[in-house]
């Protein structure tokens, strides 16, 4: 993103910030004239080990003359992840982009994962989104504006094998961003979710099972730009699912294919199955992209 588009006057809160894709986000906020407040766990090693937590970065954008403040904490904690709005608020006067980062890798079956398992992975990836988007929404439409991205996943989009909890966690994203989107249609808000490939912390796993893959492909900075664009005030568009890495950004959307005339007779879906299942002639039932106005 060139310095034509600029966050001067924006204060914008990132989760997960302390390395990584949050990092990264965090990083060109700033530099791009953001109050940024980064938030990570306060009470592990830094995830990387080398220098980049959250007061790393934040530090490090202080000595650069750039206002970076950090909020330590749970975000799959209610009462920390709505703190973390309202203490914004109380200190700055207002919230104009939300960007939920923040989340742990999870691996099992649909058939071995435990209660245990699945409610971790949804408390910090569906609620700790939830927790923050839902106390910052009522600021937002106050003032008739804001930005709000949640990390979602090509998992949680396509599905994977072995990762269900997060699968999961990840689809329920896309559901509760695109229901939001449609809850605020009304103002200036955009909440759209954008689906990350990078090389990070997380994503360690990933790539020893594909030691092939180019790792210049997978830097964190040519996905932020995507992050960035949805958090900006001249975003057009709401309620979409972008997608970063592996050297392209790209659009996941929902469609619905022609389709076949129905009946009351089961026959008859084996019969049409092929053409029932026919991707020609898909269109997408909505999608929402809005004219730049000024606000």
């Amino acid at each position: 993103m060139s310095q034509a588009h600029t966050f001067e006057g924006k204060v914008a809160i990132v989760t997960g910030a302390g390395s990584g894709l949050g990092r990264s986000h965090a990083l060109a906020l700033a530099r791009l004239g953001a109050t940024v407040i980064l938030n990570d766990l306060g009470d592990r090693p830094e995830p990387t080990g080398d220098g980049t937590g959250a007061r790393t970065a934040a530090e490090t954008l202080s000595d650069e003359g750039y206002l970076a403040f950090v909020d330590e904490g749970d975000i799959a904690n209610e009462a920390y992840a709505r703190g973390l709005i309202s203490r914004t608020v109380d200190r700055y006067g207002q919230v104009d982009v939300l960007i939920n980062n923040a989340g742990i890798a999870g691996f099992g079956t649909a058939q071995d994962t435990t209660t245990h398992d699945l409610q971790k992975l949804l408390n910090i990836h569906l609620m700790g989104s939830f927790w923050t988007m839902n106390e910052a929404l009522p600021h937002m439409r106050r003032r008739r504006y804001g930005r709000i991205v949640n990390t979602s996943s090509a998992a949680g989009v396509f599905g994977a094998a072995g990762a269900f909890p997060y699968v999961v966690a990840k689809a329920a994203i896309v559901g509760m961003t695109k229901g939001a989107a449609e809850d605020n249609m009304d103002v200036d808000i955009r909440v759209n979710a954008l689906c990350p490939l990078a090389a990070t912390p997380m994503s360690q796993t990933w790539m020893e099972a594909n030691p092939t893959v180019d790792r210049a492909l997978l830097r964190t900075e040519s996905v932020s730009p995507l992050a960035l664009y949805l958090s900006h005030h001249d975003c057009s568009i709401t309620g979409l699912v972008l997608s970063g890495g592996m050297g392209k950004w790209t659009n996941y959307f929902t469609a619905e294919a022609a389709g076949v005339d129905s009946s009351e007779n089961l026959d008859d879906v084996f019969m049409r199955l092929d053409r029932l299942l026919a991707l020609e002639g898909f269109h997408v039932p909505r999608i929402h992209t809005i004219p730049d106005t000024d606000s």
